[in-house]
């Protein structure tokens, strides 16, 4: 008895699997050729007319697609077109940072809507979280004073993040440890919740959003704080059963460099990251290095900008770090063989020097049919976008798990 009921169980669950693969099917369908009718969708989507129309009927119910003008006859009844119903659903995407929450609410097409930065105040993980329900619940209901429904939320942030538990297993910068997150957001608001490694969610923006648009294979580095990278293959995040995979950012790059926070020496983020940069510019200048900079009002920004304006000093010291960089991004290529290499952070003000020494790493170091084909481009996206998270919502739609919970 008890192994029928469990073979029940699991056809059910099947049933139900297939039902969210042709739901996320027809919406991406919908949402690429709208407006649409449902016999076109049924050509497209290779799906039989009764699921479509069945499919469709949920949709309509739920608010997430619209019906629009009727598409001229071909003989027979005219027949209803269909769209995205992109201003009917709203949702938060957030960004914890080092020090600043960011707050962001969306519609559908990815056009923000409103936007709330708040310096961040919590010394332990309790007080986390409370700081960030206090938050949330404040947004949502400005957000309610202007006719505007959350149905979903997605919170990105750095660290090693288990997205399908939900679970925050390590911050680098907050009291989080093996914190289940979503799942404390998600039952007090009773709203579908979706966390992400941060600068993974950047590359699936970048994959929607930006650079890496229509490219189904590419690597996003991210340099700021420390160094990371997002990977998607086959228009998906590459995450693996652990759920963290692109920690290039402790690759050793110098076996005589200095000791990382994660306990190794010579990790690539010594050598690369904002930090490490400014620190070294500092030294030099105390060291009586020529610039053009003073040592009272240095900064990353200042050191990059310097570095594109030709600056000698500031230019060897992003040049050094490029090289460390372009080794690093040489190994993934021969690896991956991805169709697009995106660089994103600050570092990118610097562009001239940064790819050109990227560039040559890759010529003497990638075997060659893969260095012709790969193509490497800064970020078209700030690497603090509220985007990241809201490509999680993106994802989470095209899965079709979304698609079978959001309310709109």
């Amino acid at each position: 008895m008890e192994r029928n009921n469990q073979q029940a169980d699991s056809v059910i669950a099947s049933v139900d699997h297939i039902k969210q693969l042709n739901s996320a099917t027809i919406y991406k369908v919908i949402e690429k050729h709208a407006p649409i009718s449902r016999v076109k969708i049924a050509n497209v989507s290779k799906l039989a007319p009764a699921s479509v129309t069945k499919i469709t009927r949920q949709l309509l119910q739920q608010g997430i697609i619209c019906e629009t003008a009727r598409q001229a006859s071909t003989g027979g009844r005219c027949a209803i077109s269909l769209a995205p119903n992109t201003d009917n659903i709203h949702v938060l995407a957030i960004k914890i940072g080092q020090k600043t929450l960011s707050l962001s609410g969306y519609n559908l097409a990815a056009e923000q809507l409103t936007i709330k930065k708040i310096k961040i105040k919590a010394e332990d993980e309790q007080q986390l979280l409370a700081f960030l329900i206090a938050t949330i619940d404040n947004f949502i209901k400005k957000q309610q004073k202007n006719t505007r429904k959350i149905s979903a939320i997605a919170i990105s942030l750095s660290g090693l993040i288990n997205p399908k538990k939900g679970v925050v297993l390590y911050s680098p910068y907050h009291p989080l440890v093996n914190f289940p997150l979503a799942n404390k957001i998600e039952q007090h608001f009773q709203l579908p919740t979706f966390i992400g490694n941060h600068t993974r969610s950047l590359a699936l923006a970048e994959h929607y959003f930006g650079a890496s648009k229509e490219c189904l294979d590419s690597i996003l580095i991210s340099i700021h704080h420390g160094v990371g990278s997002g990977i998607i293959i086959e228009g998906k995040a590459l995450l693996g059963q652990n759920f963290n995979i692109g920690e290039i950012g402790h690759i050793q790059a110098n076996p005589a460099g200095r000791q990382c926070h994660c306990g190794n020496f010579g990790c690539l983020e010594t050598e690369v990251s904002d930090r490490v940069i400014v620190e070294k510019v500092a030294m030099a200048i105390k060291q009586g290095s020529f610039t053009r900079l003073s040592l009272d009002s240095l900064n990353i920004e200042k050191i990059y900008q310097a570095a594109e304006d030709n600056d000698p000093l500031c230019q060897k010291i992003v040049e050094d770090a490029a090289t460390y960089l372009g080794k690093a991004i040489a190994i993934l290529i021969n690896l991956l063989n991805p169709q697009k290499i995106i660089i994103a952070g600050k570092i990118i003000r610097a562009k001239t020097s940064l790819l050109s020494t990227i560039e040559q790493c890759i010529a003497h170091q990638v075997l060659p049919n893969f260095q012709h084909k790969v193509q490497i481009e800064t970020s078209q996206l700030e690497p603090d976008t509220t985007l990241a998270a809201f490509a999680l919502i993106k994802q989470a739609i095209y899965d079709g798990d979304l698609l079978q919970r959001i309310d709109g």
